[in-house]
C-alpha cells in the first residue's frame, strides 16, 4: 500500500505546509551589493574584518576607487568595536586592499601595486612606512626631537660658524676628546684624553680596529650571529671570520677554546651588552672566562659597547676595565640619542693609539667636526644623559609591549631595555616566515641575515628566530598591529614555502 506524502496529508487536514529548510532571510547589503558576515573561525576578529574586505574585492562587491562607508557604520553592521574595525583597516591598508586620504575617507585601492608593500606611496606616506619596518634598528628620534632642537639652537648661537666647519685633527680638539671622556664615565670606565679616538660611527670604529689589527687572510674571532656590517668588514678587509656559537650567559667557553687553539686569531669582536641580534648579556662568569683565555692566548679583545648605555646600573662594566691592556672598546651615539648622529669613540691603551689614529688617516684625512661639536655640547650639557634616560625607559615599555602579545615566543630578558628583540619562531623557518611578513608590507630580520660562515661548527644550523627592531615606529599604538600579526603567524605555525628576501 503506497504511503501518502506529508503534503497529502497537510491537505486533506487542512494543515498550513512548512518548508523543511527555511532560506536565510537576505541581509541588508552595507553598501552596494556589499553585505559582509563574520566567519572568524579561531581568528582575531579584526583579521576576519580584514579577510571580509578582501572577499568583497575578489567578488567584485567593492569596486577600485570604492569609498567605503565611515568606520563607525561599518563597526555598528559587524557587531565589532572601533577599536577591532580601527585594527581591521590598518591590516587591510598594509595588504594593499585599501587607503586612506585624509579628511576624505578609506577607499578600496585602484590595483595591485607595482612593488613590494613596503614600497608602496598609498599606505599611509613615510610615517607609516617606519611605522611597518621592524627591520631597521634605530632609536625614535622623535622622542628626544626637543633635546635635540634646543642643542642645535644653542650649537648656532655659540659663535662664528667656522668652528664648526673647518678641518679638525684626526684624533679630535682636546675638548672633544674630554667629552668623550665623560661618555665613558657613564658607563664606569675612566680614560684619559690621550687614549680617545673620534670616529664617524661605530662601524667606522670597527673597520678601524680591524684594519690596524689584521692582514688579508687572518682570522678573527665573533660571535656566530653578529652586526651584518662586520660581514662587510670582513669581506672589505679579506679577514677569515670565525664565529662562536653564544647562549644566554654568553659565549659558549668550549667552542672559543677550541678556536683560540686552532685559529691563533688576531682579535675577537664581541657585543657582550644586549647582543645584536640575540640580545643576550654576558653573564660575570662568561665575561670572567673570556678574559681570561684573551690574555692567556695574548689576543686583544673589541668589544663593541654600542648598547651599553641603555643597559642603565644594572648593565655590567665594560670588559676594558677587566683588560685594559688587551681591551679596544668602541661606541658612539647612534643606539642612545639618535641614530643620524654619527660621532663615535675609539677607547684603547696608550700602546694602541698610534696604529688606531693611521687606521682612521686611511678612512679619512679629518675628525667629523660639525657632529663633534653637536656631540661634545650634548654631553657637556647633560642633555645626552637626558636623551638616555628618556630611551631607556620607552626601550623598556616596548619591550613589555613585545612580551605581551609575542608571549613565549620572545627570547629577550624581562628587564631589557632594548630596541630590538629576539623572537622563536617554533616549527617555522624563519626565511619563510619573513618573506610572508613581507608581503603584508612587514618588514623583519631573519636569523639567516646575522650569520657569520663558520666551518667550526658541524651543524651550522641557523636558528629558527627574528630580530624586531622596535624603535622605528613612532609610538607604541602604531607598533602594536605589526606584533600582532607577527605574533598570529608564529601561533598558527603555517608559513608558505616563499624562499628568503634579498
Amino acid at each position: 500500500m503506497k504511503t501518502p506524502d506529508r503534503a497529502a496529508r497537510r491537505r486533506r487536514t487542512g494543515q498550513a505546509a512548512q518548508p523543511a529548510d527555511p532560506a536565510p532571510a537576505p541581509r541588508q547589503a552595507l553598501i552596494g551589493t556589499w553585505a559582509p558576515r563574520l566567519e572568524p573561525d579561531g581568528i582575531p576578529k579584526y583579521v576576519a574584518v580584514s579577510q571580509a574586505i578582501q572577499q568583497g574585492v575578489e567578488r567584485g562587491d567593492l569596486a577600485p576607487g570604492l569609498r567605503l562607508p565611515p568606520q563607525r557604520d561599518i563597526a555598528r553592521y559587524l557587531g565589532v568595536t572601533i577599536a577591532t574595525l580601527t585594527k581591521a583597516i590598518n591590516l587591510a591598508t598594509h595588504q594593499g586592499l585599501v587607503h586612506a586620504k585624509p579628511g576624505s575617507g578609506t577607499f578600496i585601492a585602484m590595483g595591485p601595486a607595482s612593488g613590494p608593500p613596503s614600497a608602496r606611496t598609498d599606505t599611509g606616506g613615510p610615517l607609516a612606512e617606519s611605522s611597518r619596518d621592524l627591520s631597521l634598528n634605530a632609536p625614535p628620534a622623535s622622542l628626544v626631537h626637543d633635546i635635540l632642537h634646543d642643542n642645535l639652537q644653542e650649537l648656532a648661537a655659540e659663535g662664528p660658524a667656522s668652528n664648526c666647519l673647518d678641518y679638525d685633527p684626526i684624533p679630535g680638539d682636546i675638548r672633544h676628546r674630554q667629552a668623550a671622556c665623560h661618555w665613558l664615565a657613564m658607563r664606569g670606565l675612566t680614560m684619559a684624553p690621550e687614549q680617545v679616538l673620534i670616529t664617524q660611527g661605530a662601524h667606522e670604529g670597527l673597520l678601524a680596529c680591524l684594519s690596524a689589527l689584521t692582514q688579508p687572510g687572518d682570522t678573527v674571532l665573533c660571535e656566530q650571529l653578529n652586526y651584518t656590517g662586520l660581514r662587510r668588514i670582513g669581506q672589505l678587509l679579506r679577514i677569515r671570520l670565525v664565529g662562536i656559537r653564544v647562549h644566554r650567559e654568553g659565549l659558549c667557553p668550549a667552542s672559543l677554546r677550541k678556536a683560540l687553539q686552532q685559529h691563533s686569531p688576531k682579535a675577537i669582536v664581541c657585543t657582550p651588552v644586549m647582543h645584536n641580534p640575540t640580545t643576550a648579556t654576558y653573564s660575570t662568569a662568561n665575561r670572567r672566562l673570556l678574559c681570561q683565555l684573551a690574555r692567556s692566548a695574548n689576543v686583544p679583545i673589541i668589544e663593541d659597547d654600542i648598547y651599553g648605555l641603555l643597559g642603565g646600573d644594572t648593565a655590567p662594566p665594560p670588559l676594558m676595565a677587566q683588560v685594559p691592556d688587551h681591551g679596544i672598546l668602541v661606541t658612539s651615539l647612534s643606539k642612545t640619542v639618535a641614530a643620524g648622529l654619527r660621532i663615535g669613540y675609539l677607547a684603547a691603551g696608550s700602546h694602541w693609539i698610534p696604529q688606531l689614529r693611521d687606521a682612521l688617516f686611511n678612512l679619512g684625512w679629518t675628525a667629523p667636526t660639525l657632529q663633534m661639536h653637536f656631540a661634545t655640547r650634548l654631553i657637556e650639557s647633560g642633555r645626552a644623559r637626558l636623551c638616555i634616560d628618556r630611551h631607556r625607559g620607552e626601550a623598556r615599555r616596548r619591550v613589555d609591549l613585545a612580551r605581551r602579545i609575542l608571549g613565549e615566543f620572545l627570547h629577550t630578558p624581562g628587564d631589557a631595555s632594548s630596541y630590538h628583540v629576539w623572537v622563536d619562531t617554533g616549527q617555522i623557518r624563519p626565511d619563510d616566515l619573513s618573506a610572508e611578513l613581507y608581503r603584508e608590507g612587514i618588514q623583519v630580520s631573519p636569523a639567516s641575515h646575522f650569520l657569520v660562515a663558520d666551518d667550526l661548527i658541524p651543524d651550522g644550523a641557523t636558528p629558527h628566530a627574528l630580530r624586531l627592531s622596535l624603535g622605528r615606529s613612532p609610538d607604541l599604538q602604531t607598533l602594536e598591529l605589526p606584533l600582532q600579526l607577527i605574533a598570529h603567524r608564529i601561533s598558527s605555525g603555517k608559513a608558505s614555502a616563499l624562499g628568503s628576501i634579498a
